[in-house]
């Protein structure tokens, strides 16, 4: 359509559709890749170039389409620089101001934002971890590969604005690839703002008066209609420990070879991330070898694992590559921003660093320990604890002190000769150590009885943020008598 305008002619362009737009959208990407791959015979194209290349193809078409009535968005830049750069949609999304997080688990992408938390954000276009690997070597930094899986980085990366300036922006990237990530590559990407002129002359301390971050989404917790039956577990019990799991806590579950802790660990887990929309809660899983698998997962790398990580570590090999660890995975697991951290089993330093992690917000972790009794969890803990050289250089009462701040629970489980598998005890860990004691305090809230199954002993959980008003648990399921 045309407009008589004085003595020329103007096209309107129209609103079009969906369909129309992505017709024109390949257009540009079939443009600009073929004029990529002519420029790339004679050089090796830099990131200024490529961008100088998208704007020139987006004009080029761009005027075509206004000639047929149709006006291309001016979005349209942004993603076409991406597409040609191998950055793909990760461009757009590094260039919102309200995203954080950026995280590339197996095909899939999802975003942290400081309202919503983690949200799946669509598809991870193909070979987007190639791209990122260039990136990482050209900038000089060590990238990963299959001896060394396992790779961080910090990259700046300058984000074009349509109005044909740029905004640079630093990305801090963790990366762990095959072997250690045994499904496909997992990346996480930390976005920094950097601060503008303009920023600072409306004053720093003024922006804290004015505004605040707002509060963490957590669904109400209700207790479940569990059935009662001659299970391991009890209605009452089911719910005290999905309550701790629901609200951030951290639980040890201890037993010994063959108990099935990973087997109720999983189960518990999987009960915890049903309360939150798929996807929303974060873990990152550590083991020897992948038994956990959570949220109807098939294994297949080409599906949505849900936001969760699965990582493996690998032995020394005499004359082969270096071991991966459960300490370096989990090292990787706080640069990821997960919710939780879990892990197969602890035997090692890894469980110091679990236990750092769970002290500083990193709830909804849980981890497995070979153990005799309940009692038997802190002298064991300890010990493999102390394999740590930052553990080893503090005392006892540091120790248990951090491990009482960390973690909230802990469940016995035992395969019994004349009873079969059975959950013996579980206790309740205080956050306060006495220096007399110098060890934690546990506190039984439930323990199996010949003939009587699993029963509340009579105490009530009294840790802050953990009682049983907090859980919006009654307080008769802690009394003695049921």
């Amino acid at each position: 359509m045309f407009d008589i305008a004085g003595k020329t002619l103007k096209p309107i362009t129209e609103a079009r559709s969906f369909n129309e737009m992505e017709q024109w959208w390949k257009i540009l990407v079939e443009e600009g890749r073929a004029k990529k791959a002519t420029e790339s015979r004679q050089r090796s194209l830099s990131s200024t170039e490529i961008e100088s290349l998208a704007r020139q193809v987006f004009e080029e078409v761009g005027n075509r389409a206004v000639e047929m009535g149709v006006s291309l968005p001016k979005e349209f830049i942004l993603r076409l620089i991406g597409e040609l750069s191998g950055m793909g949609p990760l461009l757009e999304l590094i260039a919102r101001t309200d995203i954080e997080d950026i995280a590339i688990n197996l095909g899939h992408i999802y975003v942290y934002t400081t309202s919503s938390g983690w949200e799946h954000a669509g598809a991870a276009p193909d070979g987007i971890g190639d791209a990122l690997r260039v990136m990482i070597d050209r900038a000089g930094q060590r990238a990963p590969t299959p001896d060394y899986p396992v790779a961080d980085a910090m990259l700046q990366v300058m984000v074009p604005l349509v109005d044909g300036n740029v905004q640079r922006k630093g990305v801090r990237i963790n990366y762990v690839m095959p072997p250690a990530s045994p499904y496909g590559d997992t990346i996480t990407l930390r976005i920094s703002n950097y601060r503008s002129a303009s920023d600072l002359t409306q004053g720093s301390l003024s922006l804290l008066c004015q505004t605040r971050l707002p509060p963490v989404p957590r669904p109400r917790f209700d207790p479940k209609n569990f059935p009662r039956g001659e299970g391991i577990l009890t209605p009452e019990a089911a719910n005290y420990l999905l309550g701790v799991m629901v609200h951030g806590g951290t639980l040890v579950i201890a037993g010994t070879t063959g108990s099935g802790k990973t087997f109720v660990g999983q189960r518990i887990l999987q009960e915890m991330l049903d309360y939150y929309p798929r996807g929303a809660i974060r873990l990152f899983i550590v083991e020897d070898s992948n038994e956990i698998i959570l949220n109807g997962w098939n294994g297949d790398g080409k599906f949505d694992t849900g936001n969760i990580v699965y990582t493996v570590t690998r032995p020394e090999i005499r004359g082969g590559p270096p071991p991966v660890t459960m300490y370096d995975l989990i090292r990787a697991a706080l640069r990821s921003r997960p919710h939780g951290v879990v892990i197969g089993e602890a035997r090692g330093a890894e469980a110091w660093e679990l236990i750092r992690a769970a002290a500083t917000g990193h709830g909804h972790s849980a981890f497995t320990i070979h153990a005799t009794s309940a009692e038997h969890v802190w002298p064991r803990f300890l010990q493999v604890a102390l394999s740590h050289p930052d553990a080893a250089r503090m005392s006892e009462v540091q120790i248990a002190q951090s491990f009482a701040e960390a973690v909230t629970a802990a469940v016995y489980i035992e395969r019994n000769p004349q009873h079969g598998q059975i959950v013996r005890e579980i206790v309740e860990v205080s956050p306060i150590v006495e220096r007399t004691a110098g060890r934690p305090s546990f506190s039984p809230l439930f323990r199996f009885e010949p003939g009587r199954g699993l029963v509340p002993t009579g105490n009530r959980p009294m840790r802050p943020g953990f009682r049983a008003s907090d859980l919006n648990l009654s307080e008769s399921i802690f009394k003695g008598g049921h």
